[in-house]
Order: structure tokens, then C-alpha cells, then sequence
């Protein structure tokens, strides 16, 4: 059984248990206190009933005493209401269920309460109690007044009964405190006990095996991978300390292979760091490339001191030996040109993969066999996509290709290439500046660069033609000399930033020197140099005689849409408009008795029609597109012209 299934179960069972006992007195306390609360219940309903029975007795006697003082009729039905009302209150009380004594005192109080009704009914019976039947009155309520004191005698030894019943019931209540502190006393032991023996099973049988879990854990952190754990304790923590010593042997093999990996990893560091030195002192390329194949030889002790490097031609379809070193003559003269595909070293440079083969001569790839058999290794010199030639080693008879040496030959193929292509790119870097002047200075189109501050610093032969000045007359001046309005603006706004320059080009007006305007379409582009901005490239085009004739299409594009949409208002206006002007004149000539105000509004509303419909008939006229300023900053087409 699993440890968190028996350790469930274990805890299952005691709570079990415990709850079981908790319930069974909670059941048998609940019992007592039932029945106890039922017996106060009774008891208490017993004396607030004599405690009644006895005021009501008492009113009984007093109303007598009071009928016989005055006479008045009202004392006796006050006495006969009192005796209602214990009557009542007897026959409830009988109705319960009492003990036989109790049974007996109440007999006797009826008894006495019905000989009471008897004398009241017999003094209430007298027709002159206060004269000729006095003394009888009187003698009848002395019986009554003795009546009266003995029933108050038996209903005081009923209250002692019930007293001594409710002392019953209280010692009952303190012999169950008692059992009730006992048994929880009892409870409490128990679930003590249980704990105790619960903990000393988990502390010997979990946590001390768990601690030495902990313990080898952190002496296998601390570099201690000899240690070994004791197996003991349940099953699963057991099983866990052989775990353990497992995953701390498979760790020390694991820390082994590490160690060499590193060693190899820093060897293979150190070449490609020789490498890139040797990359980076100057000179031409083929002596850099011979100074880094030397530099490679010697730091790659699996490698044969011999090997060289082909770079591709211009064509992309041939190779040529630029660097070797320790190559026979008779290699020099037969392999130093190969096409591109061609045996293994143009077949890596058309694939841009590493080619690693030990099967000498026999691999039916190497289709160009120069002296005696060997093992090759080919590793493509490439950069951000493109492969510039290829680096070829001849490795040791016991050499075996490891996947950290492929990683370490990308790398060293990588960096070489970086190199070629660091070279070529100066060299057409070069070309390309001179080609770029002349393509600045011939461009049909306006061509300079102006510095942070807004400073022309060059213009091509367009732009002094365009600006009708020499260009030593430009060179130096700002740029906002030569635009107008707006566009000095929006020239300064972009110099300082606070207008983005977009890819879209800006219009800005120009300033000639004969003081004649002019258009052009410009765009730029910022110059950066180490330090950040330097200046702006600005591109432009003179589009004077474009801005012109775009405005007059404008202008004809919305007069024709203004007369497209004046013939859609007179067919969809005009037809219900007349129908309104049709029946607004009916209504005005059919009935003569309008009343004045109803009069008045139609003419209000023939009048507005016959408007609508003028200025309808004005938008077939409209010859040109002209507009007025209806309210501040908002225009509106003119109707009225002509």
C-alpha cells in the first residue's frame, strides 16, 4: 500500500472512531437534557398555574369582603370571573401528566375549590346580605375565608412537592455535568493518544528518512557525490533513498562527461578565438584567410597539419584556391580550380552543409582523386545566407566527428565568412561611392543634403539649375531661404522633430531667385552617423505644372459631381414638390371660409415651396464652382451666381 493512502487511512480511522464515541454521547447527553428540559417545562407550567390559581383564590376572597362592605353587584361578577378562570386553570392542570402524589394534593385543591363555588354561589344567593340575611352573609364568608386559607395550605405543599421535584432535576443536571466533563476528559485523552502514537509513527517511519533525504541533498549540492543514503522507513521513502543514490551515481558519470566536454568546449573556444584574431589585423584577403588556416591547423590537434581554402569567383560557378598550406605541388597543379557541385568541396559549397566522410578515396562523391587516400572534412564558408567558398582539413585515421565539433566548425565557417564578405563589400563599397556621385551629380532630379541645423552642405548640378543659382551660392545658405509661407513652416517643424517625417512626400512651395514660385514634391531621408542624426537626404521633383492641372481636374471633377447631384435633387424634389405646391393652392382656392390663421400658414408653406423649387432650378445653371463662407471656417457652393 502506498504511504498517502495507509497514512489516509490511518488518520480516516481514528477521526472515525473518535467521531463515533462523540456521537454516541452526544446522543445519550442529548437524551438526558430532553428529558431534563421537559421536567422544568412541566414543573414550571405547574407552579405559574397555582401561582395563578392561588391570585385568583385571593381575588375571590376580597371581592367577598368587598360585596359585603358595599353591596355592589360589580364585586360579584369580578368573584365569578376569578372563578372561571381557576377552574379553568385546574382542569388544564389536571390534564397534565403528573406524578401520583401531585395527583393527589390537586384532587384535594379541587375538592376545596368546589365546596369554595358552593359557598359563593350560596353567599351570592342572598337576597339582602347587607340587612335582614347578614349574619348569615357573614357566617358564609367566615367558612369561605377558612376555605380559602386551607386551600392556600395545599397549594403551598404542592409548591414543595414541585420544589423538591425541580432539586431532582437540577442534581440530575450536575451528575450529567459530571459525566459530560469525565467523558469528554475521556475523548480528549484518547484523541491524545492517538496523535501521539500517529506523530512517533510519521517522526520514525517518515520524517527521519525524509531528513536524510534532505541531508544527502545537501551534500550532493555542496559537491559531495559520494554520498549514499541507508534505505529505511515506509516502502515509498525507501524506494525514494535508493532513487537517490541512483540519480547521485548517474550525476558523478554526468559530472565526468562534463568536465571533458569542457575541456574540448574550451579547446574548440581557444581556436576560434585565435581565428578571429587572425581575422582581424589587416591586409589582403588571401594573406588574412592564409594567416587564419594557419591559425586553425595549429590550435585543431585532431587535425593533419595540411588544408586550404577555395573561394567562389565572381561567376558563382567556379572555385579557386586562395589559401593553403602543407599541400603537395601536385595537388597545387590539379585541384587549385573546381566547379561549383563539383567532388566534395563544390558539392559543400552548393549545399552550405558541413560534408564529413572516413571512408577515404572509396566515397563516390569525391569524383577528384590527387594522390594517396584520406579522410575529409569540408566546411562551408557562408554569411547571413550566402556561401562564399569553403574550408577543407584532412583529420586524423582515428578521428571521430562529435556534434561539438560541427558546432565549432559552423562557427569557424561563419567567422570566415563574415571576413570575405567584410572585404568584398569594402571593395564595392568603394566602387559604389564614385558611382554615387555621378549618379547625384547627372539625376534629373533635385538631389541634397542638409545638415541638423537646416544648412545646405551639397546640391547636384538640377538643383542650382531649378534654384537659379550657383552652386556655390547655395552651399552654406538655410533651406527655409528658398520657401514660402507655410512651407518654411513645415520645413522647420520637420528639422526639429515635431512633425514625424512620413514616407509620403510633402509639397512645399519654392522661392526662385528671379522671386518667381514654383512646386515641388519632396522626400528625405535621415543621414545617421556614430554619434546619432547628422543630416537629412532630400529628394525632389518639380511639379508645378502637375499642381496646376490637378487643380483645374479638381475644379471639374466637383462642378461635375455639383451637376450630377443637381439632377438627382430636381428628379427626386421636384416631383413631390410640385404635387406639394399643387395641393397647397387647391386647399387656397376650394374652401374661402379658412379660417385666417390656417390661411396664413399655407401661404407660409406655398411661399418655402416655391423657394425649394428656385433654388432648385438655380443648380441647373451652375456653370463654374464657386463658393462663400456660410459661417466662420465653413464653405458653401454659391447658388446665386449669374
Amino acid at each position: 500500500m502506498k504511504l498517502h493512502k495507509k497514512l489516509i487511512i490511518l488518520v480516516g480511522a481514528g477521526a472515525l472512531l473518535i467521531m463515533l464515541v462523540t456521537l454516541a454521547f452526544m446522543r445519550q447527553m442529548t437524551a438526558v437534557f430532553s428529558r431534563s428540559a421537559k421536567d422544568v417545562e412541566h414543573i414550571s407550567s405547574e407552579v405559574r398555574s397555582l401561582w395563578i390559581i392561588e391570585k385568583e383564590i385571593s381575588k375571590i376572597s376580597m371581592y367577598i369582603h368587598d360585596y359585603l362592605v358595599s353591596g355592589d353587584t360589580r364585586y360579584r361578577d369580578l368573584a365569578r370571573a376569578s372563578r372561571e378562570s381557576v377552574g379553568k386553570l385546574l382542569a388544564e392542570t389536571a390534564g397534565l401528566d403528573l406524578r401520583q402524589g401531585d395527583m393527589e394534593l390537586l384532587g384535594s385543591i379541587m375538592r376545596d375549590f368546589n365546596e369554595l363555588e358552593r359557598k359563593t354561589d350560596r353567599f351570592f344567593s342572598l337576597k339582602n346580605p347587607m340587612t335582614s340575611d347578614r349574619t348569615i352573609a357573614y357566617n358564609i364568608m367566615i367558612e369561605i375565608d377558612g376555605l380559602v386559607e386551607w386551600l392556600g395550605r395545599d397549594i403551598d405543599r404542592y409548591k414543595e412537592e414541585s420544589a423538591v421535584q425541580m432539586k431532582v432535576v437540577l442534581a440530575g443536571l450536575k451528575g450529567l455535568k459530571r459525566s459530560v466533563n469525565l467523558r469528554f476528559a475521556l475523548i480528549l485523552s484518547a484523541s491524545t493518544v492517538f496523535l501521539l502514537i500517529f506523530g512517533v509513527y510519521l517522526y520514525r517511519r517518515v520524517t527521519l528518512p525524509l531528513g536524510d533525504l534532505s541531508t544527502g541533498a545537501a551534500a550532493i549540492s555542496n559537491g559531495d557525490l559520494q554520498y549514499r543514503i541507508e534505505p529505511r522507513g515506509e516502502k515509498e521513502v525507501a524506494r525514494l533513498a535508493e532513487q537517490f543514490n541512483g540519480m547521485a551515481a548517474r550525476l558523478r558519470r554526468s559530472y565526468a562527461e562534463l568536465e571533458e566536454r569542457l575541456m574540448e568546449r574550451t579547446r574548440n573556444l581557444a581556436a576560434l578565438n585565435s581565428v578571429a584574431l587572425a581575422l582581424g589585423r589587416g591586409g589582403g584577403l588571401n594573406d588574412v584567410l592564409g594567416e587564419a588556416l594557419g591559425k586553425i591547423l595549429e590550435s585543431l590537434v585532431s587535425m593533419q597539419a595540411r588544408g586550404g581554402i577555395f573561394l567562389c569567383d565572381p561567376d558563382g560557378e567556379t572555385l579557386r584556391l586562395a589559401a593553403h598550406q602543407g599541400l603537395s605541388r601536385e595537388f597545387l597543379l590539379s585541384e587549385s580550380v573546381i566547379k561549383k557541385g563539383e567532388c566534395l568541396c563544390g558539392l559543400a559549397a552548393e549545399t552550405g552543409e558541413i560534408l564529413y566522410t572516413n571512408r577515404s578515396c572509396d566515397d563516390p562523391r569525391h569524383t577528384r582523386v590527387a594522390g594517396e587516400e584520406h579522410a575529409h572534412i569540408i566546411i562551408p564558408i557562408k554569411s547571413r545566407g550566402s556561401v562564399y567558398g569553403v574550408l577543407f582539413l584532412y583529420p586524423e585515421s582515428q578521428y571521430n566527428l562529435k556534434p561539438s565539433d560541427i558546432q565549432l566548425f559552423d562557427a569557424v565557417g561563419l567567422e570566415l565568412g563574415i571576413a570575405v564578405e567584410n572585404a568584398r563589400l569594402y571593395g564595392e563599397a568603394k566602387r559604389s561611392s564614385e558611382k554615387y556621385w555621378d549618379l547625384f551629380e547627372n539625376s534629373r532630379d533635385i538631389l541634397c543634403t542638409i545638415d541638423t541645423n537646416g544648412n545646405l552642405t551639397a546640391v547636384n548640378r538640377e538643383a542650382a539649375r531649378f534654384f537659379g543659382y550657383l552652386k556655390s551660392e547655395l552651399i552654406g545658405r538655410k533651406v527655409t531661404d528658398f520657401l514660402a509661407g507655410e512651407s518654411a513652416s513645415l520645413a522647420n517643424r520637420l528639422l526639429v522633430g515635431e512633425k514625424p517625417a512620413s514616407r509620403q512626400p510633402f509639397e512645399l512651395e519654392i522661392i526662385k531667385k528671379d522671386g518667381s514660385r514654383a512646386w515641388i514634391e519632396a522626400s528625405g531621408r535621415a543621414i545617421k552617423g556614430t554619434e546619432g542624426l547628422v543630416g537629412f537626404h532630400v529628394s525632389a521633383r518639380d511639379i508645378t505644372e502637375r499642381k496646376q492641372l490637378r487643380e483645374m481636374l479638381i475644379k471639374a471633377e466637383r462642378l461635375a459631381a455639383i451637376g450630377e447631384v443637381s439632377i438627382a435633387v430636381r428628379h427626386e424634389i421636384n416631383n413631390p414638390l410640385t404635387t406639394i405646391i399643387g395641393n397647397i393652392e387647391l386647399l387656397l382656392h376650394r374652401y374661402e371660409d379658412l379660417s385666417e390663421e390656417i390661411r396664413m400658414r399655407l401661404d407660409i408653406v406655398l411661399e418655402n415651396a416655391l423657394r425649394i423649387s428656385e433654388i432648385v432650378k438655380r443648380l441647373k445653371e451652375i456653370k463654374e464652382e464657386k463658393s462663400v463662407e456660410y459661417v466662420h471656417g465653413i464653405r458653401m457652393t454659391d447658388l446665386k451666381q449669374g
